[in-house]
């Protein structure tokens, strides 16, 4: 039963993902996995010491939950070993400061190298999603 359940990952990653090696630079640093539109997307972002499983949420431009979050947020959710953390993050404000506010599990490298990959690699892409 659990090889046919891995058949069947098997099957629909080729299907839904695109990657390995999507968008990567020489040194091997970049988007290996990527799936979804601008709406919801995941990325799997290769740095030079973690790889990243990021899930990207564009929420309503009218949504309220403890505080106004709309058009200019988006919902960054870290998967960790079946775990989901994250939440929303501006987009107009100095990405360096929402990842740590929105991370605070991680550590000062690893937020460094998320941004880094997050500004070179899947802020790009994410925003050709958008257009």
């Amino acid at each position: 039963m659990i090889n046919k359940e891995h058949e069947i990952q098997k099957i629909l990653k080729k299907k839904f993902m695109e990657g390995p090696k999507f968008l990567m630079a020489e040194d091997s640093t970049g988007i290996n996995y990527f799936s979804g539109n601008s709406s919801s997307a995941y990325y799997e972002l290769y740095g030079s010491s973690s790889i990243f499983r990021l899930l990207i949420i564009e929420p309503s431009n009218n949504l309220f939950t403890s505080s106004y979050v709309g058009k200019n947020h988006l919902l960054f959710l870290l998967i960790e070993e079946d775990q989901v953390k994250g939440g929303f993050a501006s987009i107009n404000e100095e990405p360096l400061l929402e990842f740590q506010r929105v991370y605070p599990h991680l550590t000062e490298d690893q937020i460094k190298e998320l941004v880094d990959l997050w500004l070179k690699f899947a802020k790009k892409h994410y925003d050709l999603l958008i257009k």
